[in-house]
Protein backbone atom coordinates (compact mmCIF):
# COMPACT_ATOMS: atom_id res chain seq x y z
CA UNK A 1 0.00 0.00 0.00
CA UNK A 2 1.43 3.97 -0.93
CA UNK A 3 1.72 5.52 2.13
CA UNK A 4 3.41 9.40 1.16
CA UNK A 5 3.49 12.25 3.32
CA UNK A 6 4.57 15.69 3.02
CA UNK A 7 8.50 14.27 3.91
CA UNK A 8 8.55 11.18 2.04
CA UNK A 9 10.61 12.88 -0.67
CA UNK A 10 13.53 13.78 1.70
CA UNK A 11 13.23 10.24 3.26
CA UNK A 12 13.95 9.35 -0.20
CA UNK A 13 16.78 11.45 -0.28
CA UNK A 14 18.48 10.16 2.74
CA UNK A 15 18.50 7.01 1.37
CA UNK A 16 19.98 6.95 -1.80
CA UNK A 17 22.33 9.58 -0.70
CA UNK A 18 26.37 8.46 -0.76
CA UNK A 19 28.81 8.33 2.16
CA UNK A 20 29.34 12.00 1.58
CA UNK A 21 25.62 12.98 2.46
CA UNK A 22 24.83 14.34 -0.79
CA UNK A 23 21.84 12.89 -2.16
CA UNK A 24 21.91 12.27 -6.33
CA UNK A 25 20.22 14.89 -8.89
CA UNK A 26 16.98 13.97 -9.44
CA UNK A 27 17.43 13.19 -13.08
CA UNK A 28 20.82 12.21 -14.94
CA UNK A 29 20.73 11.02 -18.59
CA UNK A 30 23.79 9.59 -20.42
CA UNK A 31 24.25 9.21 -23.90
CA UNK A 32 21.36 8.38 -24.84
CA UNK A 33 20.32 7.31 -27.77
CA UNK A 34 16.86 6.19 -29.09
CA UNK A 35 16.33 4.46 -32.85
CA UNK A 36 12.83 3.49 -33.80
CA UNK A 37 13.53 0.26 -36.77
CA UNK A 38 16.33 -1.42 -37.96
CA UNK A 39 16.49 -1.57 -41.32
CA UNK A 40 18.40 1.04 -43.14
CA UNK A 41 16.11 4.02 -45.16
CA UNK A 42 13.60 3.60 -42.53
CA UNK A 43 14.41 3.29 -39.36
CA UNK A 44 14.15 6.93 -37.15
CA UNK A 45 17.04 8.05 -34.77
CA UNK A 46 15.09 10.07 -32.55
CA UNK A 47 17.65 10.58 -29.39
CA UNK A 48 21.30 11.04 -30.78
CA UNK A 49 23.54 10.96 -27.36
CA UNK A 50 21.66 13.10 -25.46
CA UNK A 51 23.27 14.46 -21.48
CA UNK A 52 20.67 15.66 -19.41
CA UNK A 53 21.19 16.19 -15.53
CA UNK A 54 18.29 17.73 -13.80
CA UNK A 55 19.06 18.76 -10.11
CA UNK A 56 16.71 18.74 -7.39
CA UNK A 57 14.27 21.33 -6.96
CA UNK A 58 14.31 22.79 -10.01
CA UNK A 59 11.88 23.41 -13.40
CA UNK A 60 13.43 22.92 -16.76
CA UNK A 61 12.06 23.35 -19.93
CA UNK A 62 12.78 21.42 -23.49
CA UNK A 63 12.25 23.36 -26.56
CA UNK A 64 12.78 22.48 -30.09
CA UNK A 65 11.02 21.98 -33.58
CA UNK A 66 8.49 19.65 -34.54
CA UNK A 67 10.60 16.12 -34.75
CA UNK A 68 13.52 17.18 -32.60
CA UNK A 69 12.76 14.60 -30.52
CA UNK A 70 11.22 16.13 -27.15
CA UNK A 71 8.45 13.74 -26.56
CA UNK A 72 11.12 10.90 -27.16
CA UNK A 73 13.39 12.56 -24.65
CA UNK A 74 10.87 12.82 -21.92
CA UNK A 75 9.61 9.59 -22.68
CA UNK A 76 12.94 7.77 -21.83
CA UNK A 77 13.64 10.28 -18.69
CA UNK A 78 10.17 8.82 -17.39
CA UNK A 79 10.52 5.12 -18.27
CA UNK A 80 8.12 4.85 -20.64
CA UNK A 81 10.52 3.54 -23.23
CA UNK A 82 13.35 1.99 -22.90
CA UNK A 83 16.98 3.92 -24.71
CA UNK A 84 18.52 2.19 -27.43
CA UNK A 85 21.54 3.00 -25.44
CA UNK A 86 22.90 4.59 -22.80
CA UNK A 87 22.03 5.39 -19.12
CA UNK A 88 19.12 7.05 -17.42
CA UNK A 89 19.27 7.53 -13.60
CA UNK A 90 16.40 8.72 -11.22
CA UNK A 91 17.39 9.40 -7.90
CA UNK A 92 20.64 7.31 -8.73
CA UNK A 93 19.06 4.77 -9.54
CA UNK A 94 19.22 2.88 -13.13
CA UNK A 95 16.16 3.05 -15.07
CA UNK A 96 17.38 0.64 -18.23
CA UNK A 97 18.12 -2.63 -16.43
CA UNK A 98 14.72 -2.62 -14.63
CA UNK A 99 12.12 -4.95 -15.36
CA UNK A 100 8.56 -4.29 -17.02
CA UNK A 101 7.11 -4.85 -13.33
CA UNK A 102 9.93 -2.52 -11.61
CA UNK A 103 9.07 0.03 -13.98
CA UNK A 104 5.69 -0.05 -13.61
CA UNK A 105 6.02 0.61 -9.73
CA UNK A 106 8.41 2.99 -10.17
CA UNK A 107 6.15 5.49 -12.28
CA UNK A 108 2.98 4.88 -10.66
CA UNK A 109 5.28 6.16 -6.90
CA UNK A 110 7.80 8.03 -7.69
CA UNK A 111 6.98 9.91 -11.14
CA UNK A 112 4.02 11.97 -11.59
CA UNK A 113 2.40 12.35 -15.29
CA UNK A 114 0.63 15.87 -16.48
CA UNK A 115 -0.32 16.15 -19.91
CA UNK A 116 -2.27 18.26 -22.23
CA UNK A 117 -5.27 16.95 -22.57
CA UNK A 118 -5.85 16.43 -18.67
CA UNK A 119 -6.50 12.30 -18.72
CA UNK A 120 -8.86 12.74 -16.04
CA UNK A 121 -11.84 9.96 -15.92
CA UNK A 122 -14.90 11.80 -16.95
CA UNK A 123 -16.96 9.15 -14.44
CA UNK A 124 -15.09 10.22 -11.14
CA UNK A 125 -15.10 13.26 -8.74
CA UNK A 126 -11.81 15.50 -8.93
CA UNK A 127 -11.21 13.86 -5.37
CA UNK A 128 -11.25 10.83 -6.58
CA UNK A 129 -9.30 11.58 -10.18
CA UNK A 130 -6.78 12.65 -7.76
CA UNK A 131 -6.59 9.32 -5.49
CA UNK A 132 -6.15 7.25 -8.60
CA UNK A 133 -2.63 7.23 -8.48
CA UNK A 134 -2.58 5.43 -4.88
CA UNK A 135 -5.34 2.94 -5.77
CA UNK A 136 -3.47 1.77 -9.29
CA UNK A 137 -0.52 1.56 -6.50
CA UNK A 138 -2.91 -0.89 -3.91
CA UNK A 139 -4.08 1.56 -1.51
CA UNK A 140 -6.05 4.87 -1.77
CA UNK A 141 -9.25 3.91 -0.48
CA UNK A 142 -9.06 5.39 3.07
CA UNK A 143 -9.67 7.56 5.24
CA UNK A 144 -6.01 8.87 4.55
CA UNK A 145 -5.60 8.59 1.33
CA UNK A 146 -9.17 10.40 0.39
CA UNK A 147 -7.22 13.40 3.00
CA UNK A 148 -4.21 13.12 0.83
CA UNK A 149 -6.13 13.61 -1.82
CA UNK A 150 -7.74 17.11 -0.61
CA UNK A 151 -4.70 18.25 0.53
CA UNK A 152 -3.47 18.05 -2.75
CA UNK A 153 -6.72 19.92 -4.68
CA UNK A 154 -6.31 22.50 -2.24
CA UNK A 155 -2.67 23.32 -3.53
CA UNK A 156 -4.09 23.89 -6.61
CA UNK A 157 -7.02 26.00 -5.23
CA UNK A 158 -9.85 23.01 -5.69
CA UNK A 159 -10.43 22.45 -2.23
CA UNK A 160 -14.03 22.92 -3.19
CA UNK A 161 -14.52 21.23 -5.66
CA UNK A 162 -13.90 18.11 -4.92
CA UNK A 163 -16.80 16.52 -5.51
CA UNK A 164 -17.10 17.87 -8.83
CA UNK A 165 -16.59 15.59 -11.95
CA UNK A 166 -14.43 16.80 -15.07
CA UNK A 167 -17.90 17.93 -17.40
CA UNK A 168 -18.66 20.48 -14.36
CA UNK A 169 -15.09 22.13 -14.39
CA UNK A 170 -12.90 24.61 -16.90
CA UNK A 171 -9.78 23.36 -19.01
CA UNK A 172 -7.93 25.37 -16.43
CA UNK A 173 -9.38 23.90 -13.85
CA UNK A 174 -8.90 20.30 -15.04
CA UNK A 175 -5.67 21.02 -15.47
CA UNK A 176 -5.32 21.57 -12.04
CA UNK A 177 -6.99 18.56 -10.96
CA UNK A 178 -4.59 16.92 -13.22
CA UNK A 179 -1.86 18.32 -11.39
CA UNK A 180 -2.93 17.37 -8.03
CA UNK A 181 -2.91 14.17 -9.39
CA UNK A 182 0.49 14.21 -10.12
CA UNK A 183 1.61 15.19 -6.86
CA UNK A 184 -0.26 13.40 -4.54
CA UNK A 185 2.30 10.48 -4.15
CA UNK A 186 5.38 13.25 -3.74
CA UNK A 187 6.89 11.86 -7.13
CA UNK A 188 11.02 12.65 -7.53
CA UNK A 189 10.12 13.59 -10.67
CA UNK A 190 7.10 15.33 -12.61
CA UNK A 191 6.90 14.98 -16.16
CA UNK A 192 4.56 17.84 -18.20
CA UNK A 193 4.05 16.91 -21.87
CA UNK A 194 2.39 20.36 -23.81
CA UNK A 195 0.93 21.15 -20.62
CA UNK A 196 -0.44 24.92 -21.60
CA UNK A 197 -1.22 23.24 -24.97
CA UNK A 198 -4.94 23.18 -25.07
CA UNK A 199 -5.71 26.63 -22.44
CA UNK A 200 -5.94 30.25 -23.12
CA UNK A 201 -2.89 32.74 -22.28
CA UNK A 202 -4.64 33.67 -18.37
CA UNK A 203 -5.46 29.95 -17.53
CA UNK A 204 -2.42 28.64 -19.16
CA UNK A 205 -0.17 31.44 -16.82
CA UNK A 206 -1.99 29.89 -13.65
CA UNK A 207 -1.03 26.14 -14.42
CA UNK A 208 2.66 27.36 -15.04
CA UNK A 209 3.12 29.62 -11.30
CA UNK A 210 1.20 26.71 -10.05
CA UNK A 211 4.30 24.66 -11.67
CA UNK A 212 6.57 26.83 -10.00
CA UNK A 213 5.22 26.61 -6.90
CA UNK A 214 5.47 23.20 -6.65
CA UNK A 215 9.43 23.35 -7.47
CA UNK A 216 9.72 26.77 -4.81
CA UNK A 217 7.72 25.48 -2.31
CA UNK A 218 7.43 21.55 -2.30
CA UNK A 219 10.74 20.77 -3.77
CA UNK A 220 9.46 19.14 -6.77
CA UNK A 221 11.63 18.57 -9.72
CA UNK A 222 10.10 19.80 -12.93
CA UNK A 223 11.01 18.42 -16.75
CA UNK A 224 8.58 20.17 -18.90
CA UNK A 225 8.27 20.05 -22.24
CA UNK A 226 6.55 23.03 -24.40
CA UNK A 227 6.39 24.76 -27.55
CA UNK A 228 5.65 27.81 -25.96
CA UNK A 229 8.71 30.78 -25.09
CA UNK A 230 5.95 32.19 -22.82
CA UNK A 231 6.03 28.93 -21.16
CA UNK A 232 10.06 28.58 -20.69
CA UNK A 233 10.03 31.89 -19.02
CA UNK A 234 8.80 30.09 -15.64
CA UNK A 235 11.69 27.59 -15.84
CA UNK A 236 15.41 27.06 -13.97
CA UNK A 237 17.03 26.28 -17.39
CA UNK A 238 15.52 25.59 -21.09
CA UNK A 239 17.03 22.64 -23.22
CA UNK A 240 17.48 23.32 -26.90
CA UNK A 241 16.85 19.74 -28.98
CA UNK A 242 17.26 19.68 -32.70
CA UNK A 243 17.41 16.54 -34.87
CA UNK A 244 17.52 14.71 -32.09
CA UNK A 245 20.25 16.30 -30.40
CA UNK A 246 21.12 19.07 -27.62
CA UNK A 247 21.84 22.25 -29.66
CA UNK A 248 21.71 24.89 -26.63
CA UNK A 249 21.00 25.58 -23.32
CA UNK A 250 20.08 28.90 -21.94
CA UNK A 251 19.42 29.75 -17.94
CA UNK A 252 15.81 31.09 -17.17
CA UNK A 253 14.69 33.87 -14.98
CA UNK A 254 12.04 31.75 -13.82
CA UNK A 255 9.82 34.67 -12.76
CA UNK A 256 6.71 34.29 -14.92
CA UNK A 257 5.41 36.96 -17.70
CA UNK A 258 7.04 39.80 -16.17
CA UNK A 259 10.47 38.83 -15.24
CA UNK A 260 10.81 36.82 -18.50
CA UNK A 261 9.08 39.20 -21.32
CA UNK A 262 12.46 39.89 -23.27
CA UNK A 263 13.89 36.06 -22.09
CA UNK A 264 10.49 34.96 -23.99
CA UNK A 265 11.33 36.71 -27.30
CA UNK A 266 14.84 35.57 -27.27
CA UNK A 267 14.04 31.98 -26.69
CA UNK A 268 11.48 32.63 -29.82
CA UNK A 269 13.72 33.48 -31.82
CA UNK A 270 16.22 30.60 -31.18
CA UNK A 271 13.51 28.63 -31.92
CA UNK A 272 12.95 29.91 -35.29
CA UNK A 273 16.77 29.43 -35.50
CA UNK A 274 16.85 26.05 -34.64
CA UNK A 275 13.76 25.43 -37.56
CA UNK A 276 14.91 27.15 -40.34
CA UNK A 277 17.43 24.04 -41.26
CA UNK A 278 14.98 21.50 -40.59
CA UNK A 279 12.16 23.05 -42.81
CA UNK A 280 10.74 20.65 -45.43
CA UNK A 281 12.96 17.81 -44.08
CA UNK A 282 11.16 14.47 -44.49
CA UNK A 283 10.23 12.28 -41.26
CA UNK A 284 9.79 8.39 -42.30
CA UNK A 285 5.97 7.50 -42.68
CA UNK A 286 4.67 7.21 -39.42
CA UNK A 287 7.47 7.92 -37.00
CA UNK A 288 5.15 11.00 -36.03
CA UNK A 289 8.73 13.49 -36.33
CA UNK A 290 9.60 12.60 -32.42
CA UNK A 291 9.36 8.56 -32.02
CA UNK A 292 7.05 5.80 -30.83
CA UNK A 293 3.71 6.58 -28.84
CA UNK A 294 3.54 7.56 -24.73
CA UNK A 295 1.87 4.08 -23.60
CA UNK A 296 -1.21 5.14 -21.88
CA UNK A 297 -4.14 3.34 -21.02
CA UNK A 298 -7.65 4.73 -22.25
CA UNK A 299 -7.98 5.90 -18.95
CA UNK A 300 -5.32 8.16 -19.00
CA UNK A 301 -3.21 6.27 -16.52
CA UNK A 302 0.37 5.71 -17.63
CA UNK A 303 0.69 1.99 -16.60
Amino acid sequence: MVNVDSSDRSRRAEAAAGPGGRAPDALVMRGVTRRYGRRRGTAVQALRGVDVTLPRGTLTAVMGPSGSGKSTLLQCAAGLDRPTSGSVRLAGEELTRMGRRALTRLRRERIGFVFQSFNLLPALTAEENVRLPLRLAGGGTGRAARARAVEALARVGLADRAGSRPAELSGGQQQRVALARALVTVPELLVADEPTGALDPGTAEEVLALLRHSVDELGATVLMVTHDPAAAVWADRVLFLADGAMADALAAPGGGAVAGEGFAAHVGRRMRELARPAAGAAHPAGSGGSGGPVRQLSTGAVV
